[in-house]
């Protein structure tokens, strides 16, 4: 965000910030966030569950990705800065377990 803060909508800043929030609420492992190709942040985790896991936080949605060899699975999580975040977006996330 330091590279371009003047770019950021407040509902994408928002949006990371929900999925932060349930991350360290959950003792989940901290991800690596960095500045997306859009004005958008790209989350990553270094774990042995999340070598193919990407999400990309948007204003209105989280993208969520996982690369095989030769093939990309992508869906989108509808999201509104504040709601709670799906059961299904829970599921993916990575854990410490």
């Amino acid at each position: 965000m330091a590279e371009r803060p003047q770019d950021y909508e407040g509902a994408v800043i928002r949006n990371l910030d929900d999925l932060l929030v349930h991350m360290r609420s959950t003792g989940g492992p901290a991800p690596r966030v960095q500045a997306g190709y859009w004005p958008t942040f790209c989350l990553t985790w270094e774990t042995d569950q999340t070598t193919n896991f990407q999400i990309e936080v948007f204003e209105d949605r989280y993208e969520i990705y996982r690369f095989f060899d030769r093939r990309t699975d992508i869906w989108h999580e509808p999201h509104r800065p504040g709601a709670a975040l799906s059961d299904q977006l829970i599921s993916e996330l990575p854990t410490t377990a």
